[in-house]
């Protein structure tokens, strides 16, 4: 058996009891027309054509015999089926439609752009299986579509049906489209690849009708645990150059602390997200901070010239982990000698990560996440970047969406005993720092690093 079968059979079989409870998900995958076609080569005799009426029976008999009117009304309702006959039978056969599609799985219909094909119900007489039927039929309905005018064929796919997602050639996936259902209450999702700019923007602009982002007992929490661990972690210099690696927390809350950071010669502020830097200065106009777009990724900055970076939760929004690697490589390089980086990062010890994964796969952040680490990761991946690691610790310590929930809750019963219940609590919670329990409850994990001598 591989490696990684039983891995995937865990997941296959928390994702079915997820979808049983009312969580389901696809992966929307896609085929630019524009592109080129791989070649389809049969190992049996193959004649393409669509489906009319007149053979409905023939196809329900090959396909679907237990659903005899489904076909028909597919037909009725303008959708295409392309059909691969093999000595006059019918071997294999996929349905298309335009305008809208109607996922059964996600019991919902899903609008298509104008120029969008939609792919789906292909299927390969099992004995067939393996000739290249199904690969003969999709370039078939690729060239229709293409002289149709269409600009893309979209399918979608469940992620844990490895199957289908590694068969269709040429396809790539592009986001994840889903549901959540409990009860009375449905929330359909939509989650496309963007860049980070694109991403970021968008989501200032989910977020601009609001004043804060975040509560402000919660947000002073934050604040006060991130100030606490950069002074015991050895303040800021007197003299030097400080980064902070994004401006979420000072275009958006009051858990802003940039202008905290006091002291130093030159402050500096940098986001990927324009609408970021722009509001965070409007917000924080302040002489002594200069705000930048830049990407960490590649840092507009010279080698051995910025004496302490904060990275305050920015390098776990990456769509691809790796981005993580070269981000921290340029931290590296851009720290002076003797400087040091404070980084922390979603905490995946936090008992109540996957409540926080589960919110961001079924869209109702407003944000996006990207991975969460430990802090044996997080120390490996600093490590690998050339930085020694000096000391790790979790911070900010609470039952991440719980407290949030809490907290709103509080606010709106507005009873006060109850308030009071509800931050004694978080605060109690806080003194769980340096425990030995610290890395289950800190929303953050958090390491100093500095950057490795080179040996001469």
């Amino acid at each position: 058996m591989p490696v990684h079968a039983a891995p995937s059979r865990l997941r296959k079989l928390w994702f079915d009891g997820v979808a049983y409870l009312g969580y389901r998900r696809v992966a929307v995958r896609e085929h630019l027309l524009a592109a080129p076609e791989p070649i389809a080569v049969t190992r049996v005799p193959v004649d393409m054509g669509f489906l009319g009426e007149s053979q409905v029976d023939e196809y329900n008999a090959f396909r679907h015999p237990r659903d005899v009117a489904s076909a028909a009304r597919r037909l009725a309702a303008g959708q295409i089926c392309f059909i691969a006959r093999h000595q006059g039978s019918i071997v294999g056969a996929c349905w298309t439609a335009t305008d809208k599609a109607w996922s059964e799985y996600l019991s919902r219909w899903i609008t298509l752009a104008p120029d969008d094909a939609y792919a789906y119900d292909a299927f390969t007489a099992p004995q067939y299986r393996g000739q290249g039927v199904l690969p003969a039929l999709t370039r078939s309905m690729h060239d229709f579509y293409r002289v149709a005018g269409k600009r893309r064929m979209i399918g979608f796919t469940v992620p844990e049906n490895t199957a289908s997602m590694s068969s269709a050639i040429g396809y790539q996936t592009v986001g994840t489209i889903g549901t959540v259902r409990f009860g009375p209450f449905r929330h359909d999702f939509k989650r496309m690849n963007e860049g980070s700019t694109q991403r970021w923007d968008r989501s200032f602009e989910l977020l601009d009708s609001r004043e804060h982002y975040l509560d402000s007992f919660l947000a002073d929490l934050k604040r006060k645990a991130y100030l606490e661990l950069i002074e015991r972690w050895g303040g800021v210099p007197a003299n030097g150059r400080v980064l902070k690696t994004d401006l979420f927390e000072e275009a958006m809350g009051p858990d802003s602390f940039l202008l905290d950071l006091s002291g130093s010669r030159l402050l500096l502020g940098m986001d990927v997200s324009k609408s970021a830097a722009i509001r965070a200065r409007k917000r924080d106009d302040e002489p002594r901070a200069r705000y930048l777009l830049a990407d960490a990724r590649k840092l507009p900055f010279a080698n051995g010239t910025l004496d302490l970076i904060v990275s305050p939760s920015t390098l776990d929004h990456f769509q691809e982990p790796g981005d993580l690697g070269d981000s921290l490589r340029e931290l590296r390089r851009v720290l002076a000698p003797g400087g040091r980086l404070i980084i922390t990062l979603d905490n995946r010890q936090n008992i109540f990560d996957p409540l926080l994964r589960l919110a961001s796969r079924a869209g109702v952040l407003p944000f996006f996440i990207g991975r969460s680490y430990s802090a044996s990761e997080l120390k490996r991946e600093l490590e690998s970047a050339g930085l020694d690691v000096l000391e790790t610790s979790a911070i900010v310590h609470n039952p991440r969406l719980t407290a949030v929930g809490a907290v709103a809750a509080s606010r709106r019963l507005r009873w006060e005993p109850f308030t009071r219940f509800v931050h004694s609590t978080l605060e109690a919670m806080q003194r769980l720092q340096g425990t030995r329990l610290q890395y289950y409850s800190g929303c953050f994990v958090a390491a100093l690093a500095v950057p490795r001598a080179v040996e001469s």
